[in-house]
């Protein structure tokens, strides 16, 4: 912290009016994604703080902001098309009116508007990126042209950090790794009398294995791959229960599968489900088989309900699941591992049990207040370089 010439400590740098830009707030048709439980968490707490905050999207309007609006935040959606380019003046101009000091972007398309709007009103860009999605090579060009050496990157982890930088453009110094976190205690508080109701309300015995899979059934989730291993499980552990939590494109695909392989004793389709933290009470274990994840969210939920979770060793997780401490991280794509891995974990409870007590620890890591401060840092961090950059006072 810097000192003024007294020796006491100055205050902290005022963070400018703030525009968080998204391309969209969830999928069509009312399905929310990863993002939208960021920004449903992020927004109200930024308010709480007292950023002085626009949400601005440029897609059409979601049923799921419907929560930010009873918590003052009212939302604006731009409704623009995929490729409309006269959506940069629309942004600019709201900017310009709300005296935007710092754009806060995240999304393929929402990073690049931000960053050329930026310039229009003499903002400062800060390009959030939450997946390890390339943007390819068009949109990658693009950022390449719209890139200004005071824009900063945040990085849901270091994982992404490279993308940030060799896709993105930002300056290696300016990029910033901040963990999304969650509200925890909403995990941490489940009554423990809610294992027991939650699986007499699926059917399910008290002592049954029972695995949880939480996330849009996408191809990036590796849900076929879970599928194609569950029968080697249930080979060695016949009452192995598969829970899976979502819903999406793989849905249909999937359920298709799963009665070719004759699973259905042994799967469960509950859909897009509103109550994850109840639904992680009945698991014994969390599965990730996925092929990429910039963080993996449904990780930090497992660590906050003390389940410990199977994962593939692929972009964040490695963050997140602590291998032999907290879980296990087996090498990506290997199925035989990941069924070992699996197997190791319901068949000694006493192993089961000690990955879930470190987990409930660990995952203090992932907490919505440490990720607030973080970000209101880098905020600070951006504005106090752009107004060197043009010349001001930081």
């Amino acid at each position: 912290m810097l000192r003024n010439a007294g020796g006491a400590p100055d205050a902290p740098a005022p963070v400018p009016p703030v525009m968080v830009l998204g391309d969209h707030f969830g999928y069509p048709g009312g399905v929310p994604h990863g993002v939208t439980s960021y920004f449903l968490q992020v927004l109200p707490a930024l308010l709480d703080a007292g950023i002085d905050l626009t949400a601005c999207f440029l897609r059409e309007p979601h049923p799921a902001a419907e929560a930010l609006r009873t918590r003052g935040i009212t939302p604006i959606f731009l409704s623009a098309s995929k490729w409309d380019p006269s959506v940069v003046m629309k942004v600019a101009t709201l900017a310009r009116r709300r005296r935007i000091g710092l754009m806060h972007a995240t999304g393929l398309k929402g990073t690049l508007v931000a960053r050329v709007a930026a310039r229009l009103v003499g903002a400062t860009a800060i390009l959030h990126t939450h997946d390890l999605n390339e943007p390819g090579s068009a949109l990658g060009f693009l950022q390449r042209v719209a890139a200004r050496p005071t824009d900063m990157g945040v990085c849901v982890s270091e994982a992404v950090r490279s993308l940030t930088v060799c896709r993105y453009h930002v300056l290696q110094d300016r990029v910033r790794v901040i963990h999304n976190g969650i509200r925890l205690q909403e995990i941490l508080n489940v009554p423990p009398e809610t294992r027991a109701q939650v699986r007499e309300e699926l059917g399910l015995s008290a002592n049954r294995p029972v695995l949880v899979m939480v996330g849009r059934m996408h191809p990036v989730k590796g849900h076929r791959a879970m599928l194609g291993m569950l029968p080697a499980i249930t080979q060695r552990c016949p009452a192995a229960m598969l829970v899976l939590v979502g819903d999406g494109p793989e849905r249909a695909g999937c359920e298709r599968l799963a009665g070719e392989l004759r699973l259905h004793n042994h799967i469960r389709f509950l859909g897009h489900r509103a109550d994850v933290p109840r639904l992680l009470a009945a698991a014994d274990v969390v599965v990730m088989p996925s092929v990429s994840e910039g963080l993996g969210l449904a990780a930090v939920e497992a660590l906050a309900a003390g389940r410990p979770v199977v994962a593939f060793d692929v972009g964040g997780l490695r963050e997140v699941v602590m291998d032999d401490i907290t879980g296990r991280l087996v090498p990506a794509g290997d199925r035989e591992a990941f069924v070992r891995a699996v197997l190791s974990i319901i068949e000694e409870p006493e192993r089961c049990a000690r990955y879930g007590a470190r987990a409930r620890i660990d995952c203090q890591r992932f907490s919505l207040d440490l990720h607030i401060r973080e970000l209101i840092a880098c905020y600070r961090d951006a504005a106090a370089s752009g107004a060197l950059a043009s010349g001001g006072t930081p």
